[in-house]
């Protein structure tokens, strides 16, 4: 936990890049149908002499106010180009991933600096991924597409990084602007398993597009075995996550490959699970055992429909209350923001109570007045979102 008085200062960034106060941690990614490493992604961390270890969440927008996540990613692709060069000389011939932020589609100047990166390694182009977040067509337009365009040119290999929640152009969905797509946040994968069937998950489109059209479909954030085994069956092709390997550091990773028992859990076929879709009524009668319950109380629910498109999209923390368990700050680029939507209930005919019968007020009592006492604040919020109300979280811009 943070106090608030932390700060960070220009003096600091300084510091940082001098003093060698930032590293890069590195997480493999496994194919799915045959386990074996296609390579890894590079994150950014920040080893304070005063703070400690800042997670990136607490640092990332700090430079992009600042205006200098320039200067951070073209550390950030130094730093990732010395890792390949050391992993090759060791045999190890893995890509690495990097990410970009939404300004850096906007920095004319960064193609060729990386390019000149690359060339100083004496490194292939395609050794170094670019992961594209999808917010940065919908900040910058023409210009990011422009950016997109001359990174293809030059031979670096590239992802559209998101959770789909924004409307990327379906002709941008092609081998000639990306290698790959990538879907990130176990939520995200979650939602994508229920809505499969019903064809109105915009998670299981987008890989569906992908891949029909020759792209690989990564799924980031694979927290438990039940996730991984129900990928294939999405439409994934690889997967990186802690139940794989948390990131560790480039020495670490050395000479890595994941365990025979992962690779085979990979890939199995995905286990049937009876759900009951977020899009279909509730049957009557419905008994649903809940963890608030004392001793094993039972909850009846009302019959109830929701229709897909009476959903209001919020910002937790900013627009509504809602959803706090499930953000993670460490793992969002500061321009993106958690999108929600909130279904809204509707009740059916049947529901609805019949009217009251009238009846005549009796004649009002004398009575003494009351106290007036402070009043209790409530236990919850008006705004606070349930979990049995929200419908899906993405990440947007």
């Amino acid at each position: 936990m943070y106090s608030s008085s932390f700060r960070l200062t220009n003096r600091d960034i300084d510091l940082a890049f001098d003093a060698k106060h930032l590293f890069l941690v590195c997480q493999p990614k496994l194919c799915l149908a045959t386990g074996e490493v296609l390579g890894a992604e590079a994150y950014i961390r920040w080893k304070h002499p005063d703070y400690g270890l800042l997670p990136p969440g607490l640092f990332l927008s700090f430079f992009e106010r600042r205006e200098r996540s320039g200067e951070l990613t073209r550390f950030v692709a130094h730093a990732a180009a010395e890792t390949i060069a050391k992993w090759q000389r060791t045999g190890q011939h893995w890509p690495l991933s990097v990410n970009l932020g939404a300004p850096d589609l906007a920095d004319k100047g960064l193609p060729g600096a990386l390019d000149r990166i690359m060339d100083e390694h004496g490194l292939e182009r395609s050794l170094l991924v670019l992961e594209v977040p999808e917010g940065a067509f919908a900040r910058h337009g023409a210009e990011a597409q422009q950016t997109l365009a001359a990174f293809r040119r030059l031979g670096f290999s590239t992802a559209l990084d998101g959770g789909g929640a924004v409307i990327v152009p379906d002709d941008l969905l092609t081998p000639d602007h990306f290698d790959e797509v990538k879907i990130g946040g176990a939520a995200i994968i979650q939602f994508a398993r229920r809505l499969k069937s019903t064809g109105l998950g915009f998670v299981s489109r987008r890989v569906s597009l992908a891949v029909s059209r020759g792209l690989r479909a990564t799924a980031v954030g694979v927290e438990d075995r039940t996730t991984l085994t129900a990928l294939p069956a999405l439409g994934f092709t690889s997967a990186q996550g802690s139940h794989i390997a948390p990131p560790a550091s480039p020495a670490e990773l050395i000479g890595w490959s994941a365990p025979p028992l992962l690779r085979i859990v990979a890939a199995a076929e995905p286990e049937i699970e009876e759900e009951i879709l977020l899009t279909d009524p509730l049957p009557e009668n419905v008994f649903v055992e809940t963890a608030e319950t004392a001793e094993e109380e039972l909850l009846l629910l009302p019959v109830e429909e929701y229709s897909w498109e009476a959903a209001d999209a919020f910002i937790p923390g900013e627009e509504v209350r809602a959803v706090s368990w499930r953000l993670d700050r460490t793992c969002l680029f500061p321009d993106r923001h958690l999108l929600a939507l909130v279904r809204r209930p509707r009740t059916l005919p049947h529901m609805k109570k019949p009217p009251e019968k009238p009846h005549t007020p009796k004649p009002a009592r004398k009575t003494r007045p009351k106290k007036k006492t402070a009043a209790k604040p409530a236990a919850f919020s008006s705004d606070l979102v349930s979990r049995r109300n929200l419908l899906q979280i993405a990440l947007g811009f």
